[in-house]
């Protein structure tokens, strides 16, 4: 078995999707998946003839089901004919298993001689389950199956041969730029919270609200009652979700707004920012400030506006 290490590293096309309908989120064990996620990653494998595969932490498969998007033809010959379905299936689970242990994206060629690769989905440091994205061929592996022996010797033609010749095909360059893509999506993906904690949803509500008043301090009092929970397990959930306290949270973000605020307002008064994100004294919002970015709200403004530095409070 082959390891690869998947490195960092435009024509338009018009493509027509038949867009399956299925329910609108996708439940894993402990994690909510949008249904956008399938139909981005339905639009992934129309572009790239690659098939990509969703499945629960417990390393069932969630989507695509089989009847939807089989399959190559290749592949179903293995797992039907010769009966190799379950080997295929204990190869996924070691290769989960390794993926998670590394907690990255690892690509591999399988024992048929296929390219595939998986990445485990990490939420808020907690498995919500796993992308898998082949099956394709690697123009610099052998052109010949490792079961095409066997399958000429036990069914008497070349017919698993022909199929694999016409399996994808890809180039290792391309290869490599398709799962860097992948890995780039799927960090985009847990970024814009289509994959969150079930309990997310108990809190969204006051996360809304903060995010979308920051000006306004929000006690945990009134965040309890926006959510309908008592005070402790608005705190509790805080904690598991975010990895943060409510307070802190809110802090964090009111200090995150106003740091893109210093960016694209350079000449407004840091006074007036503070006000803006919820801060009444500019000392104690210079402060805290600098305790959290390491520098000054006037000295970042300066250093953002000569050289371009990242907002070290921007929340990955």
């Amino acid at each position: 078995m082959q390891f690869f290490t998947i490195g960092e590293k435009g024509k338009v096309i018009d493509i027509s999707v038949n867009m399956r309908l299925i329910c609108q989120m996708l439940d894993t064990l402990t994690h909510t998946i949008s249904q956008k996620v399938a139909e981005v990653f339905d639009l992934y494998t129309e572009l790239h003839g690659a098939r990509v595969s969703l499945f629960g932490s417990d390393k069932q498969i969630l989507y695509p089901d089989e009847k939807g998007r089989p399959n190559c033809a290749y592949c179903r010959m293995l797992r039907e004919t010769l009966k190799l379905d379950s080997c295929c299936r204990e190869l996924d689970r070691q290769m989960m298993e390794a993926a998670l242990k590394k907690t990255e994206m690892i690509s591999y060629t399988c024992h048929a001689g296929m390219r595939e690769a998986v990445a485990p989905l990490i939420v808020n440091d907690e498995l919500a389950g796993f992308v898998m994205i082949g099956q394709f061929r690697s123009q610099a592996a052998p052109n010949v199956s490792p079961y095409a022996a066997r399958w000429e010797k036990e069914q008497g033609n070349r017919d698993l041969q022909t199929a694999f010749i016409g399996s994808t095909v890809l180039p290792e360059e391309k290869i490599e730029v398709l799962l860097a893509m992948l890995r780039q999506l799927l960090g985009l993906i847990i970024c814009s919270q289509l994959i969150h904690h079930k309990d997310y949803d108990l809190i969204e509500p006051v996360i809304e609200r903060i995010r979308r008043n920051p000006e306004c301090l929000l006690s945990l009092n009134e965040a309890a009652q926006i959510s309908g929970r008592s005070t402790s397990t608005v705190s509790r959930l805080f904690k598991k979700i975010t990895g943060q306290s409510f307070k802190q949270y809110q802090t964090g973000f009111r200090l995150q707004r106003a740091a893109e605020l210093l960016e694209s307002m350079p000449n407004r008064p840091v006074a007036e920012i503070a006000q803006a994100v919820g801060f009444e004294d500019a000392f104690y919002f210079s402060r805290q400030f600098r305790k959290h970015a390491g520098t000054s709200p006037s000295d970042y403004r300066n250093q953002k506006s000569e050289s371009g530095l990242v907002n070290p409070l921007s929340r990955k």
